[in-house]
């Protein structure tokens, strides 16, 4: 039964308003920093670092200050460069950074809670505990990303964050998508005291071989697709992490809309959906750029033409195409609206 007008108005909404805070908080920290650097402060702790050396001492210097330090002839006062502003935010790549938070919470409120129509008092406690295991166990893992990103920022005056996929913020949001999947599919929010017996595998009848040939055929079409948008300068030049998030969305694709184009042409609404929606999200950033000229969408954007030049003006659109697939995708499973029509269940039968 598909979800109301209504609740999917309102669990978009939610989770639109919650990813908007969401990083709020971290261009928040971007402010914070202002025209400096943070720095690790070796005076402290462990070499700056402390929390089992996944948290550092920091401090804020002038940027003038560090480059002058770092690119002189005595290496012994060199400044080791934790973050800069834009580092957390993304402001340049807005419409990018946004979309990982905005797939986080969908899937938090729609999938665990079963946000708006289908929170189960009696579970709503046991939910609630795991989305708590969740944020607990994405900022434990995000720390430990933190600390390997900062010691990758060995050039003196690198930025940890400098393009769209290596924000921060984007590292903290995957965690939380990752790890909501992986309780969500153990089914920790949902035990009950009547077990169903297993099924028995020996009578299950195998599709692997048609399942494998399509998986392939998809991964060889968005191979093909993300190396014409590389050489077309419209994705980030390190194809690796473009690249996974169209891996992502094949994976995602097969489970919500079938394995073969028998099943994908059954459910016409869900795929409108998901096309129709991304882009309107594209034309939405575009024009959220335009207005804001802070907030970069990531794509035709004056923001990323003015810092890295014109030919890099599109480098995000890759990205955004990917991210946002996969959120009206899973908008649309928590509409419950990805599933056949019903003339075609109809014909079955």
């Amino acid at each position: 039964m598909p979800m109301s007008i209504k609740n999917a108005i309102l669990l978009f909404v939610v989770v639109a308003i919650c990813a908007a805070f969401s990083m709020r908080m971290f261009q928040g920290l971007d402010e914070m920093m202002g025209d400096q650097y943070w720095v690790v402060d070796t005076t402290q702790g462990d070499h700056g670092w402390y929390a089992m050396g996944l948290l550092p001492h920091v401090q804020k210097v002038a940027k003038d200050v560090v480059k002058a330090a770092n690119t002189d002839a005595d290496p012994a006062n060199n400044y080791e460069i934790y973050a800069q502003a834009g580092d957390f935010a993304g402001n340049s790549v807005y419409g990018i950074c946004y979309g990982i938070p905005l797939i986080m919470y969908l899937i938090w409120f729609a999938f665990i809670l079963g946000f708006p129509d289908r929170v189960d008092p009696y579970l709503l406690p046991r939910k609630i505990f795991t989305l708590a295991v969740i944020t607990c166990c994405s900022i434990i893992v995000n720390l430990f990303l933190m600390r390997i990103t900062a010691d990758f920022a060995t050039d003196p005056m690198s930025r940890i964050a400098n393009v769209a996929g290596n924000h921060a913020s984007l590292l903290f949001h995957n965690a939380g998508i990752w790890f909501a999947i992986l309780f969500s599919a153990l089914g920790t929010h949902a035990h009950s005291a009547q077990e169903t017996t297993a099924p028995d595998s020996r009578q299950w009848q195998t599709q692997a071989n048609e399942k494998f040939s399509w998986m392939f055929i998809l991964l060889g079409a968005v191979t093909v697709l993300e190396l014409f948008l590389v050489k077309s300068k419209l994705a980030l030049p390190d194809a690796a992490v473009d690249y996974s998030v169209w891996i992502i969305w094949v994976v995602i694709f097969m489970r919500m809309f079938g394995f073969s184009p028998k099943y994908w042409i059954k459910r016409g609404r869900g795929l409108a959906i998901m096309f129709v929606g991304t882009a309107l999200t594209l034309v939405a950033f575009y024009f959220l750029e335009r207005f804001t000229g802070t907030l970069g969408a990531g794509f035709a954007s004056p923001i990323l033409a003015k810092a890295l030049g014109v030919d890099s003006q599109n480098i995000g659109l890759s990205l955004m195409i990917s991210i946002y697939l996969i959120f009206w995708m899973e908008f649309s499973a928590a509409i419950r609206m990805n599933g056949p029509a019903k003339s075609a269940v109809e014909q079955k039968h």
